[in-house]
């Protein structure tokens, strides 16, 4: 089972969000509630859920920096957001 703890932040990826219509508050709502989990590439998982606004979002996070260090305590990137079709 993945458990969010946390979610790293930078302009690049609200900004990034944002591009896709999805706000920060949305992403960590998803994160912070029952949610779907489908492993990706290069350790990356998939988390699928609703906002409190009932949007089924996609949210890709990585467990790792850019330097393929782990951030470890279920401690996330925000890759990218979006919203998915049911």
């Amino acid at each position: 089972m993945v458990v969010v703890n946390g979610l790293i932040w930078e302009e690049w990826n609200k900004e990034h969000i944002a591009n896709h219509d999805v706000s920060v508050k949305e992403v960590e709502e998803v994160c912070n509630s029952k949610y779907q989990v489908i492993e990706s590439f290069r350790k990356r998982i998939l988390i699928l859920g609703k906002t409190k606004a009932n949007r089924n979002l996609a949210v890709v996070l990585s467990p790792e920096d850019r330097n393929l260090k782990r951030y470890g305590n279920g401690i996330y990137y925000v890759i990218t957001a979006f919203e998915k079709e049911v």
